[in-house]
């Protein structure tokens, strides 16, 4: 072998060792991050409108003249209702509130007031006398549907006496469950007992004289009369009356 043959063997030697020690190390295996799994919260399930636990929970269901109740988180919003002052529901003039029964928001109807019967004074004439609230009335009041009536008995057997009722100005309304719808009767009209509620619509052509209302009560078993009252209204302007005298 000559010398040129041996110097060729040993560059090319030489360049083979280069070449293994500068190539590329391999890839490196790619590292992974473990991601947490996200948890997509569920729909919530649509609340019972009717459900409550204790009485603040419910509230009316309709704007003007509610006729139910709804737990408060479903409620109408009425910031812009506009709506008549008469008293044409359950939930109207303090006839009833929205409670809470069984989990349910329901209607709870306010206690019917109950005259208590008083001895009759001396010197009156008659055992039986008209009881009238408020003491002021005037149409435009949201708080009743009229001048609220009813009568003060003695101590007797009831179940056969009827009362009649007149008025030479305005007409009587009946107001009771469990409509509590308003009808209106006239400006006569006979009952049975509890209560009966006056009002008028148009002022008078003069407040000058006052509204007169009598309550006859009388046994309709025996025929006979058991007495009356006469209630007197005078006029506070042109559109309310004051409980002026009642005999």
């Amino acid at each position: 072998m000559d010398i040129r043959t041996l110097s060729l063997a040993l560059i090319c030697c030489a360049v083979l060792v280069t070449a293994g020690c500068t190539s590329p190390a391999p890839d490196a295996a790619p590292v992974i991050t473990p991601v947490a799994a996200t948890t997509t919260a569920a729909a919530p399930t649509p609340m019972n409108a009717m459900g409550c636990v204790v009485a603040g929970d419910c509230v009316p269901a309709q704007c003007c003249h509610p006729t139910s109740c709804i737990n408060r988180v479903a409620a109408p919003d009425c910031e812009d209702a506009i709506c008549t002052m008469s008293c044409e529901g359950p939930l109207d003039c303090g006839a009833g509130t929205c409670g809470c029964d069984g989990g349910t928001c329901t209607i709870v109807a306010a206690p019917q007031e109950t005259v208590v019967a008083t001895p009759t004074p001396e010197g009156s004439r008659s055992p039986v006398r008209i009881w009238a609230t408020p003491q002021r009335y005037s149409p435009v009041m949201s708080s009743t549907p009229g001048l609220e009536l009813s009568v003060i008995m003695p101590e007797m057997d009831t179940s056969t006496v009827v009362y009649d009722w007149t008025a030479d100005y305005g007409r009587f309304l009946s107001w009771n469950p469990p409509d509590y719808a308003v009808n209106e009767k006239g400006s006569r009209v006979t009952t049975n007992g509890g209560k009966i509620y006056w009002s008028f619509i148009d002022k008078p052509a003069s407040t000058g004289s006052p509204v007169v209302i009598t309550m006859t009560a009388r046994d309709t078993a025996t025929k006979k009369e058991i007495g009356r009252s006469t209630l007197t209204l005078a006029w506070d302007g042109d559109y309310a009356v004051t409980v002026q005298e009642i005999r």
